[in-house]
């Protein structure tokens, strides 16, 4: 064999050789770079997990402390209207204040009336509000705003044949707010008493709220 033919094998080798080489970098950089988006993508979906897992542990603790608000929620605020505990509460308070009381109302009860079902709106006027229901419970207003919540007054007058003194309504009125069936005060009408200037005749209206 001649050396011109050598050189034309080896040449033809190394080429050959030079386009293994090349073609293993090509290869090596696309396995690199699948292998790169992989890794990048399986980073993110680890950070989509962990915010999932934060977000899931904030609600969790969210859920916990409204649990707590409502549990607290429901001790403040009465489930019922029972009326002869709120009078034997206002009574007992007026006791203690040494205020005497001639007669605790309440609204006229719609017990045993139709119930007016919420209006629907007809196929051409959706625009117009529905008329809401009326509540579950008689002789109690919706709170306007807080869905659940209804409002019970109460009228107080107290004894013209006794009539208190300002010190005396002053306590009457901050143990009525302290109470957690009376805790409104929503209007008050005071008179001096005819024979004794120094006593007050009253009439409070207050305001029980239930979530029933």
């Amino acid at each position: 064999m001649s050396s011109k033919k050598v050189f034309y094998i080896l040449s033809a080798l190394m080429g050959l050789l030079a386009l293994l080489v090349i073609a293993s970098v090509f290869l090596g950089d696309m396995l690199l770079h699948k292998q790169s988006n992989k890794l990048v993508d399986l980073k993110l979906n680890n950070q989509v997990i962990e915010e999932q897992q934060s977000s899931l542990s904030s609600a969790n603790k969210d859920l916990q402390k409204y649990a707590e608000l409502k549990s607290v929620a429901q001790q403040i605020v009465p489930q019922d209207k029972d009326q002869a505990r709120a009078t034997r509460e206002i009574v007992s308070i007026a006791n203690q204040s040494g205020i005497k009381i001639s007669s605790i109302t309440f609204p006229a009860s719609t017990l045993g009336q139709a119930v007016p079902k919420a209006a629907t709106p007809a196929a051409d006027d959706t625009a117009k509000p529905t008329t809401p229901a009326a509540p579950a419970v008689t002789q109690v207003k919706a709170v306007d705003g807080i869905k659940g919540l209804y409002q019970l007054d109460i009228t107080i007058v107290s004894d013209t044949t006794k009539p208190a003194t300002y010190a005396k309504l002053v306590d009457f009125l901050s143990r009525l707010e302290q109470n957690r069936r009376t805790a409104t005060v929503s209007q008050i009408s005071i008179q001096p008493d005819s024979q004794n200037r120094s006593g007050l005749n009253f009439t409070i209206t207050l305001t029980e709220y239930i979530k029933p």
